[in-house]
């Protein structure tokens, strides 16, 4: 091969690889695309050459981003064949909190008709993360500074009192016409114990005396079956000593706690509430029972919610060394959950909690539009203010959605509805 050839041979590999390397890092490919224009408020952030996801499927890219007058236009390459309906819904999303993003498009119906090429469609802004970040403390600050003023919160308080001292009334009637009759009769059950117990101790050194053989009485019942008499009669005394101190012990046994939740997500634009009572019959054992997501279900969402309204929540649940075990019905679906101080024992930091939620275990639905067919798992954060408010950050359906709800929660205890489940519970010992 002379000099010629070679040189020859040197520039056709130089151009088949400059042709290779512009072929790749120019963005081209074989594969066939059309073009939808999508117009935004604000990204988020998105960036060039993001991929475009339908239903979670990626079906092409964007080609660029640029502004138009007031608008950001962001411009898309769907693959040829990928059908999108009209009423699609197009949103900027995020591989997790922090992660990379990319252009969501909720598939839409059939019955609305297929997307040509070329065609401007309208997306949903979403909020960044530190703008809601941002608006979450400025919310929490509000909050606070209504609970310590006259603000709205401050006045839907007292509202929320006003209506629960209107439903209360009866039972406070009640509760003080039988309160000086309950008093007597704890007065009475006191002297009682105390008696009971002065006279378990003589039983006790009676029987023993009995079992001796010793005295008058061991004498009197030597006989086997008498004396097996008199000691079954003391025993019963003694069971009935300690019955009654257990009915005592639960008439003041029971706390109320009344639970308020304002949770506000800002991907859907909507705030929701969730209203209910825990009642601990006993230390570290616990009931709920409330109304989950309430809200008016004729108002018009402003953004996408998954979320099912109006909701029954009504759970077990078990606490022990910062862990707060529970099960039952979560959101009007089976469910359970754990929440964990992992700071339990330094007075400082344990106030910091850990929440981690299944449910829907067989979830195989559509909701507004969109496909679930995956359990639901739910996490989250909680920091307590103080005893009766606390702040809460909430991962919602991590395996689908992703949506995050910034939550204040208000609980304040109720020891009137505490007393009367004592005297409910002497009354059904005394039927017993």
């Amino acid at each position: 091969m002379n000099s010629e050839m070679k040189v020859g041979v040197f520039v056709l590999a130089g151009a088949i690889l400059f042709g290779a390397a512009v072929f790749l890092l120019g963005d081209y490919s074989f594969q066939n695309y059309y073009t939808v224009y999508a117009e935004f408020s604000d990204v988020a952030g998105l960036p060039d050459k993001a991929t475009v996801k339908l239903s979670g499927v990626e079906v092409g890219k964007i080609k660029k981003i640029f502004l138009r007058e007031n608008k950001v236009i962001v411009q898309l390459a769907i693959k040829e064949g990928v059908k999108i309906y009209r009423d699609a819904r197009y949103l900027v999303g995020s591989t997790s909190v922090i992660g990379s993003k990319f252009m969501e498009i909720d598939q839409g119906t059939p019955a609305a008709g297929v997307l040509k090429a070329g065609e401007t469609v309208r997306g949903e802004n979403s909020l960044p993360l530190d703008r809601a970040m941002t608006k979450m403390m400025e919310d929490l600050q509000s909050l606070i500074k209504d609970v310590r003023g006259d603000g709205n919160l401050s006045q839907n308080l007292n509202g929320i009192m006003t209506n629960l001292r209107e439903v209360t009334a009866n039972l406070n009637e009640l509760v003080s016409d039988s309160q000086p009759h309950a008093q007597k009769m704890m007065e009475r059950l006191d002297s009682i114990t105390a008696r009971l117990d002065d006279m378990l101790l003589k039983t006790d050194a009676i029987v023993d005396k009995i079992n001796k053989g010793e005295g008058a009485l061991g004498a009197l019942v030597s006989d086997k079956q008498m004396k097996e008499n008199v000691t079954s009669t003391l025993n019963n005394l003694k069971d009935a000593s300690a019955s009654v101190k257990n009915v005592v012990g639960r008439i003041t046994g029971f706390k109320t706690y009344w639970r308020w939740d304002w949770k506000y997500e800002p991907a859907a634009k909507a705030s929701r509430s969730d209203f209910g009572v825990r009642i601990y019959p006993r230390d570290g054992r616990y009931y709920y029972v409330g109304v989950a997501n309430i809200i008016n279900s004729k108002d018009m969402a402003r953004g996408t919610d998954y979320e099912i309204k109006n909701t029954v929540d009504a759970q077990m649940g078990w606490e022990a060394r910062g862990f707060d075990l529970y099960a039952g019905s979560v959101r009007g679906s089976a469910g359970a959950g754990v929440r964990w101080q992992p700071f339990y024992y330094n007075s400082t930091w344990d106030r910091v909690s850990l929440l981690f939620e299944a449910s829907e275990f067989t979830r195989n639905r559509y909701i507004k539009n969109r496909y679930f067919n995956t359990p639901r798992y739910d996490a989250g954060v909680t920091v307590a203010l103080n005893k009766y408010i606390s702040a809460c950050l909430r991962l919602n359906d991590m395996n689908e959605v992703k949506r995050l709800d910034y939550i204040t929660k208000v609980a304040f205890e109720d020891k009137d509805i505490s007393y009367l489940l004592g005297l409910v519970t002497l009354g059904s010992a005394g039927k017993k």
